[in-house]
């Protein structure tokens, strides 16, 4: 009788067989959720930095490419503006950041058409976009350029956009130092045309500093050099 007692199980040793098994399973199936959300997230951030990496592309090709400003009638006078002008507490509001003329617009389909494309960068809700469409014989305020134009959605998450723009003037002035120091950009204008500038508005400037601010991934800047402005 006792021998058979002392080969079985008895409750409480049952119990706390399971509640072991069951302790077990809880940290394997948290460690497997941790894992598995890590991953997701590493996944989002490198979603994140490969459009971030891919907007910066687009926009190096579009300023490479872009052709100085001619004159033509209408309220700006030019087919040329860059506004630079802080987004803070405004980034869920339709602005216009970039309007302009590029050249080497490539054709791979040999269509019957211009290689120069007319292109406008705005932030719509957050969201950055890039505006694009044939280049026409005719004013930019000519045409609604919402409508007919096609458009690319860049960036979501926008917080901030700002531009700098260093103009000959300065650069001729100053030389290597206005692209040197922490702080180089600081006394470079927002907007392009340079309002307190005496003649020269149609000109490009020498270079541009874009810096984009993203939720939940901070600040990204760049410096990009125009090529039509040497």
């Amino acid at each position: 009788m006792n021998r058979r007692r002392q080969q079985g199980l008895t409750l409480l040793e049952v119990m706390v067989a399971i509640a072991i098994t069951a302790a077990i399973a809880a940290i394997t199936y948290q460690s497997i959720h941790g894992a598995a959300g890590g991953a997701e997230r590493s996944a989002e951030v490198m979603d994140e930095i490969n459009r971030l990496d891919r907007t910066w592309q687009i926009i190096a090709a579009d300023l490479r490419h872009a052709l100085p400003p001619e004159p033509s009638p209408g309220v700006d006078g030019v087919r040329f503006l860059f506004q630079g002008e802080s987004l803070r507490g405004n980034a869920d509001e339709r602005q216009l950041l970039m309007r302009f003329t590029r050249r080497g617009w490539i054709n791979p389909m040999e269509r019957l058409r211009s290689d120069i494309q007319e292109l406008s960068y705005r932030v719509e809700d957050g969201r950055l976009w890039r505006y694009f469409r044939p280049a026409r014989n005719r004013p930019f305020d000519e045409y609604d350029f919402d409508e007919q134009a096609l458009r690319q959605e860049l960036l979501d998450g926008i917080q901030d956009i700002q531009m700098r723009f260093l103009s000959g003037a300065i650069a001729a002035q100053r030389g290597l130092s206005s692209i040197e120091g922490t702080d180089y950009t600081r006394d470079w204008p927002e907007l392009w045309p340079d309002p307190n500038q005496i003649g020269g508005t149609l000109e490009l400037p020498v270079a541009v500093e874009i810096r984009i601010e993203l939720e939940g991934s901070g600040v990204s800047r760049r410096l990009f050099e125009f090529a039509q402005a040497r």
